[in-house]
């Protein structure tokens, strides 16, 4: 078992332990976040830094580091494990508390970091491209839970998981409650068509990825190729040439089936493929 970092300390993950009465375990009241290093190097990281402090004032947690303090923390994880390639996710929580409707809100918070080597889905998922299914769960409306709070209460999310374990597919669409195309389970969506490339817009109540913000910059900057964010239905991935979906795990994986329809004949198209190169240059990854 890895190190991991609990609470101002590295120890052995197998002697790690929290309380039963954390508030995280019993409520869901907690956030993540998660981050990429590639050569020990991390990638988006101021990125990734400013959404956990989004999602902890959204709590009114206060966070107790810095942002060189966290990227200290991440890198010596790395070093004490040997890893090369890692993908860390730091979870906070409101910490050991009590139970019931006037449960204490001002606890010592818990924090911990985990880590593994990063090695990637098997290369066959970007070669041949991946089906998706539409699930039936819908995401959480943006008026009910704020899509800028990346929290451990995600069982939205699961449920939409599940919906992909049980018919088979990689992973699923879900839609808003007004049927506009939002988001995957675990990951951000892109079409195109023509020289065009299209997304979700913010106001459907996705959770706006890092990935996807990279992936909007190095479409215009190294592409050519315009984005437009709006509010589009299912039926706009039928006149697509190329549907993908990101993720900082993922990266870019293609899609070739939605459902009943088959995108692109079936075929890879050349701006994922595209795509994901340049992702891999802007980390700086060794080929």
């Amino acid at each position: 078992m890895s190190d991991v970092y609990l609470n101002g300390e590295f120890i052995d993950g197998n002697l790690a332990k929290i309380s039963v009465f954390d508030q995280g375990f019993l409520y869901g009241d907690g956030i993540f976040e998660s981050f990429r290093s590639v050569d020990k190097k991390l990638y988006q990281f101021s990125s990734h830094y400013q959404r956990l402090l989004q999602s902890a004032e959204a709590l009114s947690y206060p966070v107790a580091f810095t942002q060189q303090q966290l990227e200290d923390i991440l890198l010596e994880l790395c070093e004490r494990n040997g890893w090369n390639n890692a993908y860390y996710r730091i979870t906070i929580t409101r910490g050991k508390g009590q139970i019931g409707f006037q449960r204490d809100m001002d606890n010592d918070l818990t924090c911990l970091i985990v880590g593994r080597e990063f090695l990637g889905l098997d290369d066959r998922y970007y070669r041949q491209g991946i089906e998706v299914k539409v699930a039936q769960t819908r995401r959480n409306a943006p008026e009910a839970i704020s899509p800028k709070i990346k929290s451990i209460s995600n069982l939205n999310s699961l449920l939409g998981k599940l919906e992909a374990k049980a018919t088979g597919a990689f992973e699923v669409i879900m839609l808003n409650n007004k049927d506009h195309i939002c988001e995957g389970s675990a990951s951000n969506i892109f079409w195109t068509r023509d020289q065009w490339v299209f997304t979700p817009a913010a106001s459907t109540g996705l959770l706006e990825g890092v990935t996807r913000a990279t992936i909007m910059r190095l479409c215009e900057e190294k592409l050519n190729l315009r984005v437009i964010a709006g509010e589009f239905k299912l039926q706009d991935l039928q006149f697509s040439d190329e549907v993908f979906i990101t993720s900082t795990s993922l990266e870019v994986i293609p899609v070739v089936k939605v459902d009943g329809f088959t995108i692109n004949q079936g075929q890879v198209g050349p701006i994922a493929r595209r795509l994901r190169e340049e992702l891999h240059l802007d980390m700086g990854k060794r080929s």
